[in-house]
C-alpha cells in the first residue's frame, strides 16, 4: 500500500503497473429454488488471471408462510470450487452466514426492498485463477422457498505474460 505521507507517489509507475495488473471485482447472483441444490460460476474470461484477495456478500433467509417470510435462520450452504482444475476450496459446503458479510438480508413483511444488516469485515481468502477459468460456486437451500445468494469477489486482474509484453 501507498502511503503517501512518507514516500512520493510516482504517478508514472502507478499507471504503468497498471498496464500488468490492477485490482477487479467479479459478482455472482444466484437465486436457488426451495431444496435444491445448484452450481453457478464467475467466468475469468481471456482478459487475465484473477486473485482473489477477499469476498463479501449477502443471502436472503426466507420461508414459504403464506405469504414467504423471514425466519432469520440461514438455509444457503456454499462450496467454493475452481473450476479450472475443480479443486474444491471448501472441503464441504459451508453455511453462507460464516464467511458473508454484511450477511443476511432482512425482508420485512410489506416492503418491496430488502434491509440489510451492517457491513462487517470482508472475509480475506487469496487464491488465483487461471485465466479462462471459473469460480464454481457450490450453493445448497435447505429452506422450502427460494433464496438469494449474492457474492462480489475483490482481488487483482493479471494479465498473462503475452500482454505484459505488450
Amino acid at each position: 500500500m501507498l502511503n503517501p505521507y512518507h514516500e512520493k507517489i510516482d504517478i508514472s509507475r502507478i499507471i504503468q503497473l497498471q498496464n500488468y495488473q490492477y485490482q477487479n471485482a467479479l459478482y455472482l447472483e444466484e437465486e436457488v429454488p426451495a431444496s435444491s441444490q445448484l452450481d453457478a460460476a464467475v467466468s475469468i474470461t481471456s482478459i487475465g488471471h484473477f486473485m482473489l484477495l477477499s469476498m463479501t456478500g449477502s443471502y436472503t433467509t426466507k420461508i414459504a408462510d403464506s405469504p414467504a417470510v423471514d425466519d432469520n435462520i440461514n438455509h444457503l450452504f456454499v462450496q467454493l470450487v475452481d473450476g479450472a482444475n475443480h479443486r474444491e476450496l471448501f472441503d464441504d459446503y459451508i453455511p453462507a452466514n460464516l464467511f458473508l458479510s454484511p450477511g443476511r438480508e432482512k425482508v420485512l413483511a410489506g416492503v418491496d426492498i430488502p434491509v440489510s444488516s451492517p457491513l462487517f469485515l470482508e472475509y480475506p481468502f487469496i487464491y488465483t485463477f487461471p485465466l479462462n477459468g471459473q469460480i464454481l460456486v457450490r450453493i445448497r437451500n435447505d429452506s422450502d422457498y427460494a433464496n438469494t445468494l449474492r457474492i462480489m469477489f475483490k482481488g487483482i486482474r493479471i494479465f498473462n505474460i503475452q500482454r505484459q509484453d505488450l
